[in-house]
């Protein structure tokens, strides 16, 4: 096989599948970054989760996480608190808009997930998600 197909092939579904999330996320004036710091939220205790966390989740750096946040926090989707026991660390809530997002954008994930595997049977589906699994866990991704 030749050499970087295989980084290609991921860069090239990767590429595509931000185009389309982001085409679905336009009209609600979002962006895949943003969303995906929402879904981290979503995941996280209280819906609430410190602004380092969301740095070390998203793998991107803080001023960038800072930016996501703030836009975030000007169309509503979050808050940014002080944390209780120390003022220096910004904890972000997720507010109710934001909750509902999420689930909006839940839904489109699925529907593009199933476009993406409509070729394969669920046992390749399977093997496809257990290989990329193993790939991200050896790589500490």
């Amino acid at each position: 096989m030749e050499e970087g197909v295989c980084a290609m092939l991921i860069k090239q579904i990767h590429s595509e599948l931000e185009k389309n999330g982001n085409n679905a996320l336009r009209s609600d004036d979002l962006t895949v970054s943003q969303i995906s710091a929402l879904m981290e939220l979503d995941k996280a205790e209280g819906k609430q989760a410190e602004l380092k966390h969301l740095e070390e989740a998203l793998h991107i750096a803080k001023s960038t996480t800072v930016g996501i946040v703030k836009r975030l926090e000007q169309k509503g989707f979050v808050e940014i608190l002080g944390s209780p026991m120390d003022k220096r660390i910004r904890v972000i809530h997720m507010t109710p808009l934001g909750e509902d997002c999420c689930c909006k954008a839940r839904e489109n994930m699925r529907n593009e997930e199933r476009k993406l595997t409509s070729a394969l049977t669920d046992t390749e589906r399977d093997i496809l998600i257990a290989l990329l699994q193993k790939v991200r866990a050896e790589n500490n991704l």
